[in-house]
């Protein structure tokens, strides 16, 4: 009986620290960046679309005139660290206003958000889009651990500092195409489930790719990795196309692919 009892104890204790995790609006996040507050998260779900693409800080860029697209830069100018969380709508650095046909559309107006301070995402779930397209990261960016369960989008994206990608899961469609990377970068144990695209990508550093999983279409094409580069015991069981990929200036193919 008293070993029942005990059971019982932890078994509430337990679902009752399930039930007391901290729930967030996305919008009390937005409010403290506009107040310049550091923004930091521990086992927390944040609910709504965090939007950083409209800052009270937002200002045009580009002002549509001759066909050009409109274009609104926000900056997050505090640290962001969000630990264990998970985000259950959309996480926006980069948003359009007109979706249907916006490759060719000159009235496509285009939102995005840079980074000027520190970004630590760790160990999180993002339930929705992780749409970072454009987005320049000026000090390190740790994206380790995480689960992207649609879209990661960082095409075009900068990073001006150390980045790590390492152990996270791309579910979705993992868009890395023309990104650069100017210092390390790493993607260890990082697994790609569907399209894995590195396209064009520029990594001025070495990076890090040993022990990562690509089942679907992976795309390193016209690609140039530095000497250091390593793909040791990474696996390849998709359609994979490294046609014009160079590893220190000379041709390249992973071996396992």
């Amino acid at each position: 009986m008293k070993t029942f009892a005990t059971f019982l104890f932890f078994s509430l204790v337990s679902l009752s620290s399930v039930m007391a995790q901290t729930m967030v609006d996305a919008k009390e996040i937005i409010a403290k960046i506009n107040r310049k507050e550091s923004v930091s998260y521990q086992n927390a779900t944040i609910t709504g679309d965090l939007d950083l693409t409209n800052l009270a800080n937002r200002k045009e860029v580009r002002d549509g005139n001759w066909g050009d697209t409109p274009h609104y830069l926000s900056v997050v100018d505090v640290p962001l660290s969000f630990k264990n969380c998970t985000f259950k709508g959309k996480f926006l650095a980069y948003r359009t206003e007109n979706e249907e046909g916006k490759i060719l559309k000159t009235d496509n107006i285009v939102h995005n958000a840079n980074f000027s301070e520190a970004v630590t995402v760790e160990n999180c779930q993002f339930e929705g889009d992780a749409t970072f397209k454009y987005s320049h990261f000026s000090q390190r960016a740790i994206f380790t651990e995480n689960t992207f369960r649609n879209v990661a989008l960082f095409k075009y994206a900068e990073f001006r500092n150390a980045a790590d990608f390492s152990g996270s899961n791309f579910h979705g469609y993992a868009d890395f195409k023309y990104t650069k990377f100017d210092e390390s970068s790493a993607f260890q144990n990082a697994r790609f489930d569907r399209h894995a695209d590195f396209k064009y990508t520029k990594f001025d550093e070495s990076v890090n790719f040993q022990k990562a999983s690509f089942s679907g279409n992976t795309d390193f094409k016209y690609t140039k990795f530095p000497r250091g580069t390593r793909f040791d015991d990474a696996r390849f069981s998709g359609f994979t196309d490294f046609k014009y990929t160079t590893l220190d200036g000379e041709k390249f193919s992973p071996r396992g692919r």
